[in-house]
């Protein structure tokens, strides 16, 4: 049973309202995480307060729980301004039970499609924070010390490491207001600063790893291409 948690403060109300309809899920299996206490939230939904200070890992944690005590098997996991049809979670559910994955995230234009897990150099993440879905049952939730971003980043490294991987699908999906809200938020652009120093303590050696891949590789495109012009101009 595929279960819906979006963390909101209602202050995109229209775009919350079109997501859960183009879900396609019955509103009781939709939890809304009320991060402000003056949240107008649609009806019918399941809420759930959390005014506690800013952690959207604590609050992606909060909805997949209760989604878990209410019987979930799958929790998709949205901001509330993505935009989707209804058939994108039915796809991200069918292709994360085909391929076993922990994980099932709509498609970045520079990945393949299919099951990522295992190899991380050179890394980039497959998962999106927009909107993603995961099997509560094989042991991973978000690592609350990162705040705001880059616990996305962390927890696509453990889906692909340490449990059964990343499962990137065709789908339709999009992120309306990307980094509005930090652009607009100095507090927000703190946390973001302060979440990327503990990525990169936690993660200093794969960012070193990935930073000389791409150093290496670039010095031989670069070596092949002079190699080429070379060849070309004594022809």
């Amino acid at each position: 049973m595929i279960f819906l948690t979006v963390p909101t403060a209602g202050q995109r109300p229209q775009t919350l309202e079109e997501l859960i309809q183009a879900s396609g899920l019955p509103r009781d299996q939709v939890i809304l995480i009320s991060t402000s206490p003056n949240a107008g939230l649609p009806k019918s939904c399941v809420v759930v307060n959390d005014h506690g200070p800013i952690n959207i890992q604590r609050w992606w944690t909060v909805g997949i729980e209760e989604a878990v005590a209410r019987g979930a098997t799958a929790v998709a996991v949205s901001n509330d301004d993505v935009a989707l049809d209804s058939e994108t979670l039915t796809l991200l559910y069918t292709q994360m039970q085909a391929t076993g994955a922990t994980i099932a995230a709509p498609a970045r234009d520079n990945k393949r499609r299919g099951l990522h897990r295992g190899r991380l150099v050179p890394y980039s993440p497959v998962m999106w924070g927009s909107l993603w879905m995961m099997n509560p049952h094989h042991g991973l939730l978000p690592d609350t010390r990162y705040q705001w971003w880059y616990g996305d980043n962390d927890l696509d490294i453990r889906a692909r490491k340490q449990h059964a991987g990343v499962v990137s699908v065709d789908v339709v999906f999009e992120h309306r207001n990307a980094g509005e809200s930090t652009g607009e938020s100095v507090e927000l652009q703190e946390l973001a600063r302060q979440d990327r120093e503990l990525f990169e303590d936690q993660y200093g050696q794969l960012i070193w790893m990935t930073d000389r891949w791409n150093a290496i590789r670039h010095y031989f495109s670069n070596l092949s291409l002079s190699f080429s012009t070379s060849s070309t101009k004594t022809e």
